[in-house]
């Protein structure tokens, strides 16, 4: 990666790689791009609340397998840092995200996170999956309402995280301003499982969202 700029496809890239670790009910606190002053090279910081510190290494266990699952992933290994969610640096990283609200990845120059000095900092939004449970002796669940308590019975694990992460990719797909092709996939593919289940509405809206990233791809070839 270019030591100076942070690429829109990193950035992309970078959300996908959430989306993933989240599909998979690996809690991210707040993740965001650091550019450090003392060596103008670009990290992915991933904070957690699924492991504590003493147990960081299991955590990168997770994100480098959740890399390999995704071949074309470019980031590589040696630009992620796993930090746990109490890290001073992730409790600056959210506070800032939090006062300053967005639908997307948001810059900042020469911010101070923790005992972290930095150039600029590139904060993505703060997203949540739908819970998802493993009934004792019985099938995985999604709930679907937290209002009502309604909760879905699904006839896998998978289907269950699938449409538990309908939410988030439909909020990719809102703040979508570059092709991408990875995302569309994913957005028909969740939209197959919910139709599964009857969920009309939803499986159209993603359905309809696919379209509307894959136009975009249209549109830049045609320029």
């Amino acid at each position: 990666m270019d030591t100076d700029i942070l690429v829109e496809s990193k950035i992309e890239e970078g959300a996908a790689l959430i989306r993933h670790l989240i599909s998979d009910q690996f809690a991210v606190s707040v993740a965001f791009w650091v550019k450090r002053n003392e060596e103008g090279l670009w990290y992915l910081y991933i904070a957690t609340s699924s492991v504590r510190a003493e147990r960081l290494n299991d955590a990168y266990r997770i994100v480098f397998a959740a890399l390999t699952d995704s071949p074309e992933y470019l980031i590589s290994p040696s630009e992620i840092k796993v930090i746990t969610s109490t890290d001073p640096i992730a409790a600056d990283a959210i506070a800032l995200r939090d006062r300053n609200p967005s639908r997307e990845p948001k810059r900042y120059r020469e911010r101070r996170l923790g005992n972290l000095t930095t150039e600029e900092v590139c904060i993505y939004p703060r997203r949540f999956p739908l819970e998802v449970r493993e009934v004792p002796n019985g099938p995985w669940q999604v709930l679907i309402s937290e209002f009502d308590d309604v909760w879905l019975e699904c006839d896998s694990e998978d289907d269950a995280r699938t449409i538990a992460s309908a939410r988030v990719l439909e909020e990719e797909a809102l703040e979508q301003k570059h092709p991408n092709e990875a995302l569309a996939k994913e957005l028909e593919k969740t939209a197959k499982v919910m139709e599964k289940y009857r969920m009309g509405f939803g499986s159209r809206s993603l359905r309809w969202h696919a379209q509307e990233v894959r136009q975009l791809a249209d549109a830049k070839v045609g320029k």
